[in-house]
């Protein structure tokens, strides 16, 4: 039943996402600036992250689920702000792990059409169920980078990326790679 919840919320962002594009390219340039060069940057996506408990990586856990981020950038660096929500199943157990947070993001404008990026979140990260050992929210962190394609200059892009997500669960670190794929909508002018 939980796992059918969760592709259901899946599904709707995705349908989200699909009616946002349909509404995006259906205005007028009001508001909106071609360029991929915009000042603000509203990106959702798909994300699988790999659940590590290190040093001894006793607890693997592949999950997918979504990231929802949004930057305002003033010329080549912007603030961020990010949400990352997977989920996944260890022991028959359904698990959830939900990031949240914000720092900064560094862009290299090589052409209209590729922006390479990378970045540093800081935040708040929570597991479910609770751990046996410890409590279910602890401090989290992100590093990575990624680059996003518009190959017609047009008011959304594509984005591919990937971070190492650290966090500290199990009275013990956890150092997560995460991957992830998602569009772009460009808003603003520059």
């Amino acid at each position: 039943m939980g796992r059918f919840r969760n592709i259901a919320r899946l599904a709707g962002l995705a349908g989200l996402a699909l009616l946002c594009t349909t509404s995006l390219m259906a205005q007028g340039g009001e508001g909106v600036h071609p360029d991929i060069s915009s000042p603000v940057q509203i990106g959702v996506g798909y994300t699988f992250v790999s659940f590590f408990e290190v040093p001894k990586p006793s607890t693997v856990v592949n999950s997918s689920g979504f990231t929802a981020s949004a930057v305002y950038y003033r010329d080549w660096v912007g603030a961020e702000a990010e949400v990352t929500d997977v989920f996944g199943s260890t022991n028959g157990k359904n698990s959830q792990l939900l990031f949240t947070g914000g720092g900064i993001r560094l862009r290299w404008p090589t052409s209209r059409s590729i922006e390479p990026w990378v970045h540093g979140l800081v935040g708040y990260s929570r597991l479910s169920p609770q751990p046996s050992y410890g409590s279910d929210s602890a401090f989290g962190y992100k590093a990575g980078a990624g680059v996003d394609f518009n190959p017609h200059h047009s008011r959304m892009a594509f984005r591919a990326s990937v971070d190492l997500m650290g966090d500290h669960f199990f009275q013990t670190y956890q150092l997560s790679p995460e991957a992830s794929v998602g569009i772009v909508f460009l808003v603003g002018r520059q």
